[in-house]
C-alpha cells in the first residue's frame, strides 16, 4: 500500500472539505461525506495497485508449408478489393494461367491474327473479358477459370514434332 498517497489525498480531502464548509458550499456532513469516500478511494487505489501482466496464449510453432493453411488464407484475402471486384493480383494470374493453357495449344496469345483461335478455345466473351482493363467480378472469374479448365492440357499428337534443331530450321 502506497501510504504517501493515502497521506496526500487525507490531508487535500480534508482541506478541500474545510473549504468548501467555509465558504458554504456544502454542509458539514455533505463535505465530511465527500472527504470519506475520496479517502476510501485513495486507499482503494493504493491497494491494488500491484499490476500483474495479462495473461498471453502460449506461442506454438507451426511449419509453414507451400500451399498451407497460411497460403490458402493470404489468397483469399488477397483476391477481392474493397468494392468486392477481384484484384489485379488475381487477374494476371489468370491471365498468365489462360496465355499457358493457350500456348499448349499452339495458339499465341500475343498474336492478333490468332485471335479466332483463342476465341474458338475459350469463347468470345471469356476471351473479351481477359482482355478488358474493367475489373471483373466472382462470378466472372468463375467463368473465365471454368472455360480455362475446359481446355485441359495440351493435345496429344500420334507423332512428335521434330526437335529446334539448327538441322530442322533449314
Amino acid at each position: 500500500m502506497n501510504w504517501r498517497r493515502v497521506t496526500t489525498v487525507t490531508i487535500l480531502a480534508g482541506l478541500t472539505a474545510a473549504g468548501l464548509v467555509f465558504w458554504q458550499i456544502l454542509n458539514p456532513w455533505h463535505a465530511t461525506a465527500a472527504a470519506a469516500l475520496a479517502i476510501a478511494m485513495s486507499i482503494l487505489w493504493s491497494g491494488t495497485d500491484a499490476t500483474i501482466d495479462d495473461p498471453e496464449w502460449p506461442h506454438r510453432a507451426s511449419a509453414t508449408r507451400a500451399g498451407g493453411r497460411h497460403d490458402v488464407s493470404d489468397l483469399g484475402w488477397a483476391a477481392f478489393s474493397r468494392d468486392g471486384r477481384v484484384t489485379d493480383r488475381v487477374v494476371r494470374r489468370i491471365r498468365a494461367l489462360a496465355a499457358d493453357r493457350l500456348r499448349a495449344h499452339g495458339v499465341d496469345p500475343t498474336d492478333p491474327a490468332a485471335q479466332p483461335d483463342a476465341e474458338r478455345l475459350l469463347g468470345a466473351r471469356v476471351l473479351r473479358q481477359l482482355l478488358s482493363y474493367e475489373p471483373p467480378t466472382a462470378r466472372t472469374v468463375q467463368i473465365w477459370l471454368d472455360a480455362i479448365e475446359r481446355l485441359g492440357p495440351a493435345p496429344t499428337s500420334t507423332h512428335a514434332p521434330p526437335p529446334a534443331t539448327e538441322e530442322n530450321r533449314a
